[in-house]
């Protein structure tokens, strides 16, 4: 796959298809040539950088407040290519993606619509959950096992309340800093109740899901 990589000067002034106002998109051939033009652009600002195959543009990084009053601001992962099959299995973009974590150092990853930290040791939490599936409230929806969430600066809340504080973050660039998740478990039958990261809640809803569709077969 042929990339090219451009950067966008700051997404809250909003997209003008004239091209007269709005948000300014700069492209590149050489990802340091995009970064060095990242770099140079204001930090209070919600700069991206991104990369293109010639029909597809998406983000890997972009700059956001971690706090709701706009004081502090760092560059965060963008997750949405995971989620593209044909970018997640893009080596060359895996591995852009560790290097702008190291070079910029990323603390935290845009995931939809929160922020979340950076992956830890993955094989830990394989340990520490070995046998472990969520145990949904709603049969079928693995996601409704999830009881309340860590929200930076206020403490455990639950999923409704996290929902009526951030409505829309797309549209208000103001994301929740989410570091943990509270979620009822069961293993070998019997309710467990887990404490866990972004991640690990992520691979257990996998499991979970893997497990609802062999049960349906």
């Amino acid at each position: 796959m042929k990339l090219s990589f451009y950067t966008i000067d700051d997404l809250r002034l909003g997209y003008d298809p004239q091209g007269e106002q709005g948000w300014r998109q700069s492209r590149f051939l050489d990802w340091r040539d995009a970064l060095e033009q990242y770099r140079s652009l204001p930090d209070s600002s919600v700069k991206v950088f991104g990369l293109s195959n010639g029909e597809q543009d998406v983000e890997l990084v972009r700059r956001l407040s971690t706090n709701t009053g706009s004081t502090t601001w760092e560059n965060t992962l963008v997750l949405d290519f995971l989620a593209l099959p044909l970018w997640k299995k893009e080596e060359g973009v895996i591995s852009l993606a560790r290097e702008l974590v190291s070079c910029l150092d990323i603390r935290y990853c845009l995931a939809t619509d929160m922020l979340v930290p950076v992956p830890g040791n993955r094989n830990t939490s394989k340990q520490r959950l070995k046998g472990k599936r969520l145990w949904p409230d709603v049969p079928g929806i693995p996601e409704s096992a999830v009881r309340w969430l860590y929200l930076s600066g206020a403490g455990w809340i639950s999923p409704t309340e996290l929902k009526r504080r951030y409505p829309a973050p797309e549209q208000s660039f103001c994301y929740p800093v989410i570091s943990k998740y509270r979620v009822d478990g069961i293993r070998k039958g019997h309710f467990v109740p887990l404490e866990l990261t972004y991640w690990e809640y992520k691979m257990l809803v996998r499991r979970t899901q893997e497990w609802l569709d062999h049960k349906k077969m």
